[in-house]
This record gives structure tokens, C-alpha cells and sequence, in this order.
């Protein structure tokens, strides 16, 4: 009864559905008349619920993202990479979509965040063009519909990161696939000849073409590539004619795949450091290779639990709201429903096959555990709304063909009113817990930086160009709160103007005068008060994590201010990159067990010189060390840091870094020796001193009884 139309080769691979077959059925599953008009309204919604509030929910960026854009404006700006460092290495395409985008609408985050939103309404569209001729019209629209309000694909669509265009161009590569299927059911029989249009048709090459690009957009890609040729040997096993002819068109389309993905492998052997990722991520794999099981397993556990059970769920704060499943209960139930049929009817093809999707899509989250498995896991997200449909459909379907019932037309009726109040519970629920639940909690604010972007909205429209701005932040790297700046900013010459700091430990004095934006977080150390004159305080929410900022003025000739009392006879030269030109403790004595103050003051001559540029954001990454050393020259206490980042220094600048130094209970009374100077963050190189040297004498540690 499933494929009168497949000319006696029904048996062989199954790709519709189990209705049966009568004229009023097959007008219902494959005519457009009748499902146009519920497809367009269902991706309507679904685009709607993308686009709403999507600069405002989440409320920010998070850094992830933000170094997306910041890989999209470089390539604005005629940088071309084929592989990214940040983010621990990332695939391009996203970054060069992204790029397309902020050409066409301008740069900022409705740029960088709609990309994904047309993808991720696409995805739906393209799930529904493949299920709809392999399981039905039903199965497909509620999988579909399932898609459009959950709150997994939801959050996806909504999220500025590069997993989330892989389910479209997974479900791509899917149905292409299936039509390179499809042709091989009209193919000649083995012994017959092979045409040379089977292995270069346009299935094929759309499906090399497809595959190729999953791989160029995210990670969890390494292993979803496998569904192919892991199906491809079900058939080999049990539909062993339409394997017959099907493997060399396949073959040629996973060969080109190859072909075109070959550049960026070769590139990334060439270039190991691009790329940290992975030996991050294969720690359960290291256990399982010495023997021990246990953390596999119970990543595996995890993994799956993460789909059903509350609590198990991605406990990512950025992605999702900690420990919510994939599903709640109904169709979490639906979820179990359609994995049990699929694995009854495993020996028809087109089950098999979506069984196949769900499992290599989420070996990720497999090996790694459920943190994070709501982006390792994207390529499996059709595949899941798709099994969660069947477990409705499948049984709604039973009931209404059962011979005791009369009224099946009733049945159905039902079945349609029921899915109908399942899709409007699922959008209800995802709706409160994205935009209510999760989107407006203090924790999210706090995670998608909302008070750094108040900052520079702030700044933007109450304080005139041309000033230095000194951002204190707990994140001043590069690729922290930086990238944020540059993809956010109002005004484009704010991140031009920035220095960042975090001033509980350091500030940046520019010649002239300087505007200092500092934040709860951040509070100013208590040396650096005095030279700080207070504009105003902005208030935000009382429950956020960093409820206010204050601005300050900081002017010029705080640097001599900071360095008096300290001021060495000559200043020491780094490198010519740095020079050393005051240093004192800010507590006369310390005692044993106490933390004590070593203030130190630097003038910034040729910022290029203080190191190596460095992956992943290719800027210097200086660090300052400072030593206590006993009178045999063995080092008893230190501090290494570093709190206003070489990558943005500016020469002219004034840096004060406070060393604060833990001195052991154990330490006897006396005078102690002190030194500092700089080094590389990577390779531990240290700038040499102009004269001879890598360090200088500092006022030693009086240490009291």
C-alpha cells in the first residue's frame, strides 16, 4: 500500500508514507493546494517569533557572538581568513554571511543576529519539503509546527553563533540525498550499466555541495557527515538491490564533499594553533582509551535525558534556561512514542534513516555531555521535531483506521484539533520561557553583558567624540569585552578611542583628558579614587548582577600624581616598548600572613614592541611579573599580571598596574628584595631591558615582626 506509484519497486526503499494509497490521500499528502496556505501561515510564525525583540531578547551579546561580528567587520575591511582563530577556531561561513548582511543593512547586532533567523524559519521549510513525501503530509506539518514555536529552535534562530545555520543546510544535504535515492529506484539494474548522469546529476552534486557546507559552518559537523555513509551500508544490508544502485552516485557526492572541504583541513594542519576546540572536548575520550567507561557513560545518559527529564537538560546559561529539557512533558512522551516506532519499523528505510539522523546528530553531546548539547546537537534538531510528530501521528493515525470505529472522518478531526492545541501549548510555553523566564532574568543580562551595552548607549549620546574612553570591565581582552564594543557601539570611533582596564587593578591615563566608565564590577581601587573626579551614576535594574555605572573624568596629570613618592632616578626601558618610571608600596610594612600594594607606574612608548602578536586575536599579550626574593635570591612570593591589556595601549599612554603580593605566614621579619618586568603570555619570553637585563630593581618589601 505504500508506493503503487513506485513501479514495482516498492519494496525495495520505502519513501512515503503508511497511509493508504486512495486518490483522495495522495491529493492530500502531495498536492500544494492544500498545504500552501497552512505552510506559509506556520513559517509566518515562525520568521515572527524570530525577528520579535531581536536586538532586545537576549538582552546584549554574549562574547561568542560578539567575535562574530568582529570576524565580519574585518572582512568588511579586506580581512580574509578561510578559518577563524576566535572562539577557539570557527569555521567561516557564518562569519561571511554575516559580513553580507552588515553590507546590506549596516553594521550592528540586527545584522549579525538575523542571519540566523532566516536560516533557522528556512530549516523548517526545507524539513517539512523532505518529510513531507517520506511520512505524510501530518507528520511533516507537525514536525514542522513543532519546530517553528519550540524553544530549542527558537533560542537557535535568535542566537548570533554559527551552529545555527546547520540544521538548514543538514536537512539540505538530507533531501538531496534522498533524491539521489529516489533516481536510483529508476536506475539500471546491476549488469545493466551505469550512466555517467547517476554520479554527476544535480542531486549529486547539490548533495557534495550541501554536505561541504555543513562542514564549513560548525564542529559538531565531523560527526553528523557520517549519517550518509552509515545508511548507506543499512542498504547494503538490507535493501541490497537499491544499494546496488545507489552507492556510486552517493559515493560521488561524499567525494566531493571532500574535494571541497579538503582546503580547510589541509589549512588547519598547516595552522594548529587556529584551533583549540578539540583538545577541550576529548577528555571522556582520553578516559575511554586508558579503559575507564564511566564518564562515557554517563555522558550518554546525560545526553539523552537532556531531551526528556527536567533537570538534565543543557545547564549552559547562555543558551538555555539551566537544566530545561529539550521538551516538557507531552511531548517529551511524544519524543519516547516516535523513537519506540522508529525502532519497531527499523527495517523500513525512511524510520531507519531518522533514527540514524537522531543518533549521529547528537554524538557530540554523546561524548561531551549535555553543557552546551543545545548547539552541539543543531544537526540533529530536525530529525528530533520529526520523531516527536511521528509518536503523535502514528497512533492518531491507528485510532482513526481502527475497522471498530465508523466515523473516521470524526477521528480525524480530532487528531487535527489536538495537534492544534499541542502546537498553541508548545508555543505558550516556549514563548513564557524564552522571552519571560529566561530572556528578562538577571542571570541572562548579566551573561549577554546588558550593563557594558548600557555603557556605550550611554556614552554615545551624552558625551561628545574625540575624548578618550577608559572601560573598566572584568573581561578587557581582546576578545571579551572589546569585540562586544566594536560590534555595539552607536558611535563607530568609541572602540577606536577605548582603552579597557579593570580598575580594581590598573588604569590607563592618556595625555589630556580621559572619560572613565566603571561599573559596580569593577570598583576603583582605593589609590586610584583621589585622581578620579565623579560625573554621574546611571542606575539599571536593582536585580541585576551589575546593577549601576559611574562616570568618571580622569585627567591627564594623574599618572605624575599616581607616581609621586615613587619616581625612580631613571626610568627603565623595555624593549622600547614600555618604560618603567615609578614604583612604591602603598603600605609602609606589612606583616606576615597580610597582602600587601605594589604600585607601579609605566609610560607606553612603541605599544608594537611589547611582544609577539598572538592567536587568537593576533595583538600582543604582555604580562607583568613582579618577585620578592630572600637574600639567597630564591623567590618567596610574586604576583603576574597584567590588568590593562598591552593589545590596547597607545603610546603616550600612562599605566598604573597595583602588584598585590600575598606574603607566607612563614616569612620572617626583614627588608626583601623586589623586581619586575614583563613577558610574553605565550611563550613566557621576556622583554629585555635597553642596557642589559629582563628586570629592575624595585623598593624593597619591609616585612614587620
Amino acid at each position: 500500500s505504500l508506493l503503487s506509484q513506485s513501479r514495482g519497486r516498492s519494496d525495495e526503499l520505502r519513501v512515503t508514507s503508511d497511509e493508504p494509497h486512495t486518490a483522495g490521500h495522495r491529493a492530500a499528502v502531495h498536492g500544494p493546494r492544500s498545504v500552501t496556505p497552512l505552510l506559509v501561515a506556520l513559517l509566518f510564525v515562525a520568521f515572527f517569533l524570530r525577528v520579535w525583540q531581536l536586538t532586545g531578547v537576549p538582552p546584549g551579546l554574549t562574547h561568542d557572538e560578539a567575535n562574530h561580528g568582529r570576524e565580519a567587520i574585518g572582512i568588511l575591511n579586506g580581512i580574509y581568513l578561510y578559518f577563524f582563530p576566535l572562539n577557539y577556531g570557527s569555521e567561516p561561513l557564518y562569519s561571511y554571511t554575516v559580513a553580507l548582511m552588515m553590507a546590506a543593512l549596516g553594521r550592528g547586532l540586527l545584522a549579525l543576529r538575523l542571519v540566523n533567523a532566516f536560516f533557522g524559519t528556512l530549516a523548517i521549510a526545507m524539513t517539512y519539503a523532505w518529510a513531507s513525501k517520506r511520512f505524510g503530509r501530518a507528520v511533516a506539518l507537525l514536525g514542522a509546527a513543532l519546530m517553528a514555536v519550540g524553544f530549542w529552535p527558537l533560542a537557535s534562530s535568535r542566537e548570533a553563533l554559527r551552529a545555527g545555520m546547520l540544521p538548514f543546510f543538514m536537512t539540505l544535504a538530507v533531501w538531496f540525498f534522498w533524491r539521489i535515492l529516489d533516481a536510483a529506484r529508476e536506475a539500471p539494474k546491476k549488469g545493466d550499466g551505469v550512466s555517467l548522469w547517476s554520479v554527476v546529476s544535480l542531486p549529486v552534486i547539490g548533495f557534495g555541495l550541501a554536505l561541504a557546507l555543513t562542514l564549513h559552518i560548525y564542529l559538531a559537523a565531523r560527526t553528523s557527515w557520517l549519517l550518509f555513509p552509515v545508511f548507506l551500508f543499512y542498504l547494503a544490508m538490507m535493501k541490497r538491490e537499491v544499494f546496488e544502485r545507489a552507492w556510486r552516485p552517493v559515493l560521488a557526492g561524499l567525494l566531493l564533499a571532500a574535494v571541497l572541504v579538503a582546503p580547510m583541513f589541509l589549512y588547519l594542519r598547516a595552522h594548529p594553533e587556529m584551533q583549540t576546540r578539540l583538545d577541550m572536548l576529548d577528555r571522556p575520550l582520553q578516559a575511554l582509551r586508558s579503559g575507564d567507561f564511566g564518564p562515557v557513560i554517563l555522558n550518554v545518559r546525560d545526553a539523552f535525558l537532556a531531551f526528556v527529564w527536567p533537570g538534565f537538560g543543557d545547564q549552559f546559561l547562555a543558551y538555555n534556561v539551566p537544566g530545561r529539557p529539550v521538551f516538557d512533558a507531552i511531548p517529551a512522551v511524544l519524543l519516547v512514542l516516535g523513537l519506540s516506532i522508529c525502532l519497531l519499523r527499523w527495517r523500513k528505510p525512511v524510520y531507519a534513516f531518522l533514527l540514524l539522523w537522531f543518533l549521529t546528530g547528537i554524538i557530540p553531546s554523546l561524548v561531551t555531555g549535555p553543557t552546551a548539547n543545545t548547539t552541539r546537537n543543531l544537526a540533529a534538531l530536525p530529525a528530533v521535531y520529526l520523531i516527536a510528530g511521528l509518536g503523535f501521528v502514528m497512533p492518531m493515525r491507528a485510532l482513526a483506521a481502527d475497522p471498530r470505529r465508523t466515523e473516521r472522518s470524526d477521528a480525524r478531526r480530532v487528531a487535527a484539533a489536538a495537534a492544534f492545541v499541542l502546537v498553541l501549548w508548545v508555543a505558550f510555553v516556549s514563548a513564557r520561557d524564552y522571552f519571560f523566564r529566561w530572556g528578562d532574568s538577571a542571570a541572562v543580562r548579566g551573561a549577554y553583558q546588558h550593563t557594558l551595552v548600557e555603557e556605550l548607549k550611554h556614552v554615545a549620546q551624552n558625551y561628545p567624540e574625540g575624548t578618550p574612553i577608559l572601560f573598566s570591565s572584568v573581561y578587557p581582552g581582546p576578545a571579551h569585552d572589546p569585540s562586544i564594543a566594536l560590534v555595539l557601539g552607536d558611535n563607530p570611533s568609541i572602540a577606536e578611542r577605548a582603552r579597557w582596564v579593570d580598575a580594581r587593578y590598573s588604569l590607563v591615563i592618556p595625555p589630556g583628558e580621559t572619560l572613565a566608565v566603571i561599573p559596580d564590577s569593577t570598583p576603583p581601587h582605593p589609590a586610584f579614587v583621589p585622581v578620579l573626579e565623579s560625573l554621574e551614576t546611571v542606575d539599571l535594574r536593582p536585580d541585576d548582577l551589575d546593577p549601576r555605572f559611574s562616570v568618571y573624568i580622569l585627567p591627564g596629570e594623574a599618572g605624575s600624581v599616581l607616581a609621586a613618592g615613587g619616581a625612580l632616578q631613571s626610568p627603565a626601558n623595555f624593549n622600547g616598548a614600555v618604560e618603567l618610571v615609578a614604583a612604591r608600596w602603598l603600605q609602609s610594612a606589612a606583616q606576615p600572613g597580610d597582602t600587601t600594594d605594589l604600585m607601579t607606574v609605566w609610560r607606553v612608548l612603541d605599544p608594537a614592541r611589547a611582544g609577539p602578536l598572538v592567536p587568537p586575536s593576533f595583538t600582543t599579550d604582555a604580562v607583568m611579573f613582579t618577585h620578592v626574593l630572600d637574600e639567597d635570591g630564591n623567590r618567596v612570593a610574586q604576583r603576574d599580571a597584567l590588568d590593562a591589556p598591552s593589545w590596547a595601549w597607545q603610546s603616550g599612554d600612562r599605566i598604573v598596574q597595583i602588584h598585590p603580593i600575598a606574603v607566607p605566614e612563614s616569612l620572617a621579619p626583614g627588608d626583601y628584595r623586589a623586581v619586575t618586568g614583563l613577558y610574553d603570555r605565550t611563550s613566557g619570553a621576556r622583554l629585555p631591558v635597553v642596557g642589559g637585563g629582563d628586570s629592575v630593581e624595585l623598593p624593597p618589601l619591609v616585612v614587620a615582626p
